[in-house]
């Protein structure tokens, strides 16, 4: 039987703790002792009630601990189901206690993995391997302590390395937890193909005055994507395209991702097409998840990097700066710098050599 940490205890990593459970893995669940108290019923239980997508069932979890050391040792493969203001905090927990040959899977990662990079190159733990996902591998909310709701799995999931030298190996030895697992060329391709700061940040920003007045009763996909807002999604969506042909990575229209079942380069149509699109209501208020993590930790990221590397993008720079009037505070300082990073005044060159070897 194969063992698998999970970090963290929000809605991914009970989705993560649960499915990988009932599919026979022996699943050790951390929780930092701050937060654990949260999922009291599971800590005392050791049982999540899984229903929907991944099956209807209550599984037993192995180990459910707020030992980070206890729950990594002698496990190869470490899954980070956490938010991306928490990888920082992750990144340099786990540089003290992983070992070589030990794999680190962010879900996702938003450009994580750069992060969990730098603080294991400096603590100097050399033979670890990073990987991350465009997106959470679940659409999945916690309906109360120790129950969670899995609304449906995404698949194919993108998964980038670090190092991109690693990519086949590593890729082929993470499908055995998830399917439709696809090599992206490296983790900064991965990271811009989420979808998320995509279609949440011009949809949040151009409906904020119905999220304030509606508190969370308010359609997202189905009230908020009229014409105005589709060709603002797709304006960021060009913008993004031209950062990764930049760096001479595949790109896709961010259509193609949106799953509906039907290939098409129409954002609009392929939303509408989505039966799970059609039941999310919310935002309930301007401080969502919707903003204070697709902003500062998505989009803005994205504008950094294009900067960084001479690519114009007015439009994700225009919505950064009227979500810094939204949440109240400067996104492009509250998310991730590229210096923690570790990626700051590298020329487009030097960054796709150092995706590619670590170095």
């Amino acid at each position: 039987m194969t063992t698998v940490a999970v970090l963290g205890g929000g809605n991914g990593g009970h989705a993560a703790a649960a499915d990988l459970t009932l599919r026979g893995f022996d699943v050790r669940m951390y929780e930092d002792e701050a937060f654990i108290g949260k999922m009291k019923k599971v800590a005392e239980s050791k049982n999540i009630h899984l229903s929907g997508a991944c099956g209807n069932e209550t599984v037993r979890i192995g180990m459910v601990t707020s030992d980070l050391k206890e729950a990594v040792a002698d496990v190869k493969y470490i899954l980070v189901v956490v938010p991306a203001f928490a990888h920082e905090i992750y990144a340099k927990k786990l540089s003290e206690v992983v070992q070589p040959g030990q794999i680190i899977f962010l879900l996702p990662g938003t450009f994580g993995s750069l992060i969990f990079w730098k603080e294991l190159k400096k603590a100097g733990k050399e033979g670890v391997i990073l990987a991350e996902t465009h997106t959470l591998p679940y659409a999945a909310r916690l309906v109360d302590d120790g129950e969670i709701l899995v609304m449906s799995r995404f698949n194919p999931l993108k998964v980038g390395v670090m190092p991109a030298s690693k990519t086949r190996e590593t890729v082929a030895e993470l499908s055995q937890f998830f399917d439709g697992l696809e090599p992206s060329e490296s983790v900064i391709a991965c990271g811009l193909s989420s979808l998320n700061p995509i279609i949440h940040v011009p949809g949040c920003i151009l409906n904020a005055g119905r999220i304030e007045y509606a508190k969370g009763d308010f359609f997202f996909y189905t009230e908020g994507f009229t014409d105005s807002v589709v060709r603002t999604v797709e304006a960021v969506d060009a913008e993004r395209i031209v950062l990764l042909k930049s760096f001479e990575y595949q790109w896709d229209v961010v259509a193609h991702g949106i799953g509906s079942g039907t290939e098409t380069d129409d954002v609009k149509q392929a939303v509408a097409e989505n039966p799970n699109f059609a039941k999310i209501k919310g935002p309930a208020n301007v401080k969502d998840r919707y903003y204070s993590e697709d902003i500062p930790f998505g989009i803005a990221q994205w504008a950094k990097l294009a900067k960084q590397v001479g690519v114009q993008t007015p439009v994700m720079d225009s919505l950064v700066n009227l979500g810094s009037l939204i949440l109240e505070e400067d996104c492009w300082t509250a998310g991730h710098s590229l210096e923690s990073l570790g990626i700051q005044d590298m020329s487009l060159e030097r960054l796709k050599l150092y995706m590619e070897n670590g170095e």
